[in-house]
């Protein structure tokens, strides 16, 4: 009913909008004018659609930070799916239409209207402080500027009180701390910069397309202003207001009433039309999503993905990190191997790295969860066995040594991890060596790649994982933390070819002071002696 009911919204407001356009093309002169304009020049299209996708791209990832930030953690791919769906809502009444995205999220993942709702209130203050804040910096009038700095003033005052007025529709208290936080708002804020930045560009990128020179300054400005002043005019898609707005604006700095409309026109096609067109395709998909039940463990998300688990990676990355995982292990254990006794591989997996320490010459045993995985390992010739890192199917004092290489991250919360690695410790002989290696969450390149991008492009990952900053195990009882080494800082998409050249790059930064923002890490603890 709901998707019926937005697809002929966008229908009606696609033909009201090609009837302001039509009227704008008749005031200014006909088509006969327009043809005075230069001939569009295709190749400023790719950079106006990557401007696009790219705003459209940071609000989800602005818009799944927060829902973590209030403890809603769902797959990346269907919220990312969901987000796309709710961009038909910019064809109604002051974007409120948006507000599917949480009948979407309540019907697939049972979360609560108050809290998705609350979410994209702050939102929307956000997009308009940020659109304020890029106006107030490239508009050159000084009235424009001062009611430039009014709206970001009162989006950011309105943004800081929420929290305060979300107490009267009872959200959780842990909501409303987290809506009030001021460095996650802020943060939020400069994802919001990141989003708007590359739309304001538009209308220079669409100028220049047809040959007409406008610094991109002044089309950021017109751009904000006109997209603000637009959207509080409450029109859908800001019909009649936005495109209006800029236009008299692009006139005012000596463009013709012509080309003022086939800029405008254009930039209005590839962001609003783009959007729209984007949406009812996302929202059609929507129609037979059934709810799913949001995994407490990763076992079946494992299973589900056994058959594909090691084309995760190229060829070339799996072997390089699987070599280089595994000198880091065996450089830190006693050597001859014979003398480093029986280790356990906690999240073991398909068993390479079980295999790979065996060719070395260590004794390791596996232990996973995930029965499709382990099948292949013990296909493969790996000794495994069936268990949960929560509760290791174990004695206490059984090895010499524990690793768990790319696994904690997976476990669902900092509790769980906590009862991991205490199992990891009651195995473990007094003495003995624990040796975790995981991805460093510190470099922000590296978290957004691999918190919001990863887990669209591979199915490794589904955004919900739990990173652990390399100076959490600076205080672990029970085990005292030896080493800490950073490692790696090429990212798993570098082709081949490109690679060997990039390697002693990679090795300079592993040596230098910027070693801390590496992609992975490994920390060796060891157990108190008892």
């Amino acid at each position: 009913m709901a998707i019926r009911y937005f697809s002929r919204i966008n229908l009606f407001f696609l033909l009201l909008g090609a009837l302001v356009a039509g009227l704008w093309v008749y005031f200014a002169g006909g088509l006969k004018s327009l043809a005075s304009v230069p001939w569009l020049q295709p190749g400023y299209i790719f950079p106006i659609l990557a401007a696009t996708a790219s705003c459209v791209f940071m609000r989800f990832v602005r818009w799944q930070f927060l829902l973590r930030r209030v403890g809603v953690r769902v797959p990346i791919r269907p919220s990312f799916s969901i987000f796309l769906a709710s961009l038909v809502g910019i064809a109604t009444p002051a974007y409120l239409g948006e507000g599917i995205r949480s009948i979407f999220m309540r019907k697939q993942f049972g979360i609560s209207f108050r809290i998705t709702i609350s979410v994209l209130i702050v939102e929307r203050l956000l997009d308009v402080a940020a659109l304020g804040i890029i106006g107030a910096i490239t508009v050159h009038t000084w009235m424009v500027r001062e009611v430039m700095f009014l709206l970001i003033a009162a989006a950011l005052g309105i943004t800081l009180v929420w929290g305060s007025l979300a107490r009267n529709i009872l959200l959780p208290t842990g909501t409303i701390t987290e809506l009030r936080n001021a460095r996650i708002l802020a943060q939020a804020l400069g994802i919001s910069l990141i989003a708007w930045v590359p739309a304001t560009l538009l209308v220079g990128f669409s100028a220049a397309s047809f040959g007409i020179w406008l610094s991109m300054g002044r089309g950021m400005g017109i751009f904000s202003y006109s997209t603000l002043l637009g959207g509080l005019t409450l029109m859908p898609a800001g019909i009649g207001s936005m495109g209006s707005l800029a236009i008299f604006q692009l006139q005012d700095i000596g463009l013709t009433l012509a080309q003022s409309v086939v800029i405008i026109s254009l930039v209005r096609l590839m962001s609003t039309g783009i959007s729209l067109v984007v949406g009812v395709i996302f929202l059609l998909l929507q129609i037979n999503v059934r709810r799913q039940a949001i995994s407490k463990d990763s076992t079946d998300h494992f299973n589900e993905i056994a058959h594909e688990y090691k084309e995760q990676f190229p060829a070339h990355i799996w072997n390089r990190l699987l070599d280089r995982k595994i000198n880091l292990l065996t450089a830190v254990l006693p050597n001859p191997s014979s003398k480093a006794g029986i280790g356990l591989d906690l999240g073991c997996g398909t068993g390479h790295h079980c295999l790979a320490m065996g060719k070395r010459g260590y004794r390791v045993v596996g232990v996973d969860q995930a029965q499709t995985l382990l099948r292949q390992a013990q296909l493969l010739g790996a000794t495994v066995t069936s268990g949960n890192a929560l509760a290791a199917p174990f004695r206490n004092s059984s090895f010499e040594f524990v690793y768990a290489v790319g696994v904690l991250h997976h476990l669902p919360g900092v509790k769980a991890q906590e009862i991991a690695w205490g199992e990891a410790e009651r195995v473990l002989k007094p003495g003995g060596l624990f040796i975790v290696q995981e991805t460093n969450p510190r470099n922000p390149l590296f978290r957004l790649y691999m918190g919001y991008i990863f887990p669209i492009l591979k199915s490794i990952d589904e955004g919900i994982e739990w990173w652990i900053d390399p100076k959490y195990w600076q205080r672990v009882d029970g085990m005292k933390l030896l080493d800490l080494q950073y490692f790696t800082f090429l990212p798993d998409f570098v082709p081949q070819w490109l690679m060997r050249y990039l390697l002693s790059l990679e090795r300079r930064l592993e040596a230098s002071p910027l070693r801390p923002y590496s992609v992975h890490y490994m920390a060796v603890l060891k157990k108190d002696l008892r």
